[in-house]
């Protein structure tokens, strides 16, 4: 499809899977709108392209998302919303002998309202225009942690992912009825900065084998690009369904901090 002149929202516009999802829509044409809580961030992503424009917005707070929207309004009703914001937090346990690497309230607090709320205030917030024009298509970045287990991701991250997951999976027809595609996007493990906060770094092998942010970019344009609602599920070569290896090796258990007894 042609989109020149399309007006495209990408939520964590201000790096990673967001930044690359930005350059490639620029590319292609269209007039893309990157949301994110930093400035500065959002202004090296705009520096990759014209057609690239930076708005600071807490995808977490409804009253932010209103405020940004109504500046992309100003230039139109957007045909379509990429939606990447995400984040995770280094304590993602339910139990550990370090007591830090236990999730704390803050963290299910942040986990939740950024990566479950922010969803929702982004649909509710763009589905309203989108609905009045009788068009519109919404990819929203899930996880495989939300459709199996991944005890890399930690509990918060996986539990937001699977509410992800049912909202997406509910809405759908809702949205449908008012002429919104809505699809969702569940990579495996990609090499994103969320990785920088893992308790237990992937080796430099791992992560030349990982989902590229760029490949990232791609899968959510074609998505975007498709005149049907997708659930599309990319994995790297080592990673099969489900979250984990059936015979978690040794370099996995290493990873997961899962210590035989003996």
């Amino acid at each position: 499809m042609d989109w020149s002149g399309k007006i495209v929202v990408i939520t964590g516009g201000g790096g990673g899977m967001g930044q690359a999802a930005a350059k490639r829509f620029a590319d292609a044409g269209a007039r893309t709108f990157v949301f994110g809580r930093t400035l500065k961030s959002l202004e090296e992503t705009a520096a990759l392209s014209a057609n690239i424009l930076p708005i600071v917005c807490d995808v977490a707070d409804s009253s932010s998302v209103a405020t940004a929207l109504g500046q992309v309004l100003q230039q139109g009703v957007p045909y379509a919303l990429i939606h990447t914001a995400g984040i995770n937090t280094p304590d993602r346990f339910m139990a550990h002998a370090d007591p830090a690497r236990i999730a704390s309230q803050e963290s299910w607090r942040k986990v939740m309202e950024i990566n479950v709320l922010g969803v929702v205030n982004m649909i509710q917030a763009i589905s309203a225009p989108m609905a009045q024009e009788g068009r519109g298509r919404i990819v929203v970045v899930s996880s495989t942690a939300g459709h199996g287990y991944d005890s890399y991701a930690g509990v918060p991250y996986t539990a937001s992912k699977w509410a992800v997951h049912g909202l997406l999976f509910t809405a759908r027809m809702q949205l449908n009825a008012h002429g919104i595609i809505l699809s969702e996007y569940a990579p495996g493990e990609a090499l994103t900065p969320l990785v920088k906060l893992r308790p237990v770094q992937p080796s430099a092998e791992h992560q030349a084998k990982m989902i590229s942010t760029a490949d990232c970019a791609d899968t959510l344009f074609f998505i975007a690009s498709q005149p049907h609602s997708m659930s599309v599920i990319q994995l790297p070569g080592y990673q099969p369904f489900g979250g984990m290896p059936p015979p978690i090796t040794a370099p996995w258990l290493a990873g997961l901090e899962i210590k035989p007894k003996g």
